[in-house]
């Protein structure tokens, strides 16, 4: 019997997501100054210039010598935004920084014009992958869709019917 890594990866994934220990509903700042406290380092987030998007990436993650920083393309919807900021902080959950595999460089170029305001001279490491195709994408993006599900809606008012604010936290 062949037993498929697909459910035990969910189910690790799952017991991430609880050990975050997010309120519902969260928010995007919520999230960010939890996996800052798991991982003992700030998270800087920061939109930037389309440039990233034109290099093959919607979202960056520098690892710097004291903090991370995430980048994301600036001008995309609050959503999109939400989940490329969910997806780098997955990468930080599961330890990509320590065991990267496949593409992970960025054109230098690509980031000074994209980030001009980001102080890169102690970037230790840079991760943007633009390549879907390996299992720490696999698990990254699994992961950012778990968290994004425990997301709700705080722009509408579902006059308190759970169908609804189920049906909203899934966009």
């Amino acid at each position: 019997m062949r037993i498929s890594r697909l459910p035990r990866s969910r189910n690790h994934l799952r017991r991430i997501v609880a050990q975050m220990d997010l309120p519902v509903p969260w928010n995007r700042d919520e999230l960010v100054n939890s996996v800052a406290r798991r991982r003992r380092r700030p998270i800087l987030v920061v939109p930037v210039a389309h440039a990233l998007v034109r290099g093959g990436h919607f979202g960056l993650w520098l690892a710097r010598a004291t903090d991370d920083v995430i980048l994301y393309a600036a001008g995309t919807s609050d959503v999109h935004a939400t989940h490329i900021i969910c997806h780098e902080l997955a990468h930080m959950e599961l330890g990509h920084d320590r065991t990267a595999i496949g593409d992970t460089s960025v054109d230098s170029r690509v980031l000074a014009e994209a980030a001009p305001s980001v102080d890169t001279t102690d970037v230790v490491k840079v991760f943007g992958r633009s390549n879907y195709s390996n299992d720490q994408e696999y698990d990254a993006e699994l992961l950012a869709t778990l968290i994004m599900s425990g997301r709700r809606s705080t722009m509408c008012d579902t006059g308190g019917d759970p169908r609804a604010s189920r049906i909203l936290g899934t966009f």
